[in-house]
């Protein structure tokens, strides 16, 4: 049967790259796992943010009993991590998987996990891209937004958005924008998420195809001549190729030298002679990101400067 499975979704996905599969909603009282694949998480950190999914979202929260492992800088080894993400795809009674943070390490684990059944929403950012990507290569939508521990440092607006995405209350969302170079509107599937995490997953065969979509990218504290470097190794990987557009989102904290962090990037984007979309509020800056549906069905609308996304 799971093969059967399998191939009906590799067909529908051949036949239209978008048609990522939706996990079921996340309704009122439905149980989440607060689980930690990267960096080390501490209890206070998290304290808000389980009182706000229990207040206000209407969930009921269960920690995993490893999310607290300090190994290193890791919330515990990697096979404890990986551990975490098997027993929360596999547990009955869970409706989602949610990040408590990003920090360094999920990359490590998804060779642990690439083989489980995913059938649950993921939420998070930041290092949490890697696990987004095996979500999206095996076929599901996964949502780029707010973490256990910094969800209520996010506005009211994207907290809203979080849930009703969640819940299958809306089915699309708008993102205004700039546009920074391309006439003519595109429609593709859209990935990606932070763009080191994006660059580290190159040649390791946990990247979903790109092929007709639209890359996301936004990042933070790091040189702009990195995110050049790093974005380069990505437009040239065999992953990458055949993407029809990019959308950036919030590009903070790197020292430009003067520059801009797109003055600095224009270089490597001009040549593409795709649409590129700019200031897209996802990323980093809590204050003012928006969640985003990884996998979703996405166009550039280049004549009104904004992003669509419809899932």
């Amino acid at each position: 049967m799971r093969l059967f499975q399998s191939l009906l979704l590799f067909s529908l996905l051949h036949y239209a790259h978008c048609a990522l599969v939706k996990p079921p909603p996340l309704l009122f009282n439905d149980t989440i796992r607060i689980i930690a694949t990267g960096g080390a998480v501490t209890a206070s950190s998290l304290a808000s943010g389980v009182s706000f999914f229990q207040t206000t979202y209407h969930l009921r929260v269960l920690q995993d009993p490893h999310v607290l492992d300090v190994d290193m800088y890791y919330a515990g080894t990697d096979t404890i991590r990986a551990s975490s993400v098997l027993s929360a795809l596999s547990e009955p009674g869970t409706s989602a998987l949610w990040a408590a943070r990003g920090g360094y390490g999920t990359a490590r684990i998804i060779s642990l996990v690439q083989n489980a059944a995913i059938r649950k929403w993921l939420i998070g950012y930041s290092d949490v891209t890697a696990l987004h990507a095996l979500w999206n290569k095996e076929g599901f939508l996964s949502l780029h937004g707010p973490m256990g521990s910094d969800i209520t440092s996010f506005s009211s607006t994207a907290r809203q958005l979080t849930i009703d995405i969640l819940s299958h209350t809306v089915s699309s969302a708008s993102y205004p924008g700039s546009i920074r170079y391309g006439t003519s509107s595109v429609s593709g599937v859209f990935l990606g998420g932070n763009l080191s995490v994006l660059s580290s997953l190159v040649g390791s065969g946990f990247l979903p195809s790109y092929a007709g979509a639209i890359l996301f990218i936004e990042d933070t504290g790091e040189a702009a001549y990195s995110w050049d470097r790093m974005l380069t190794q990505l437009l040239r990987s065999e992953e990458l190729a055949g993407i029809v557009g990019i959308a950036i989102g919030q590009m903070v904290g790197a020292d430009t030298t003067g520059y801009t962090a797109l003055e600095l990037l224009d270089r490597t984007l001009a040549p593409l002679g795709i649409p590129v979309i700019t200031g897209i509020q996802v990323g980093h800056s809590t204050a003012t990101a928006l969640p985003l549906v990884l996998g979703s069905d996405a166009t550039i609308d280049v004549a009104n400067g904004r992003l669509l996304t419809k899932f």
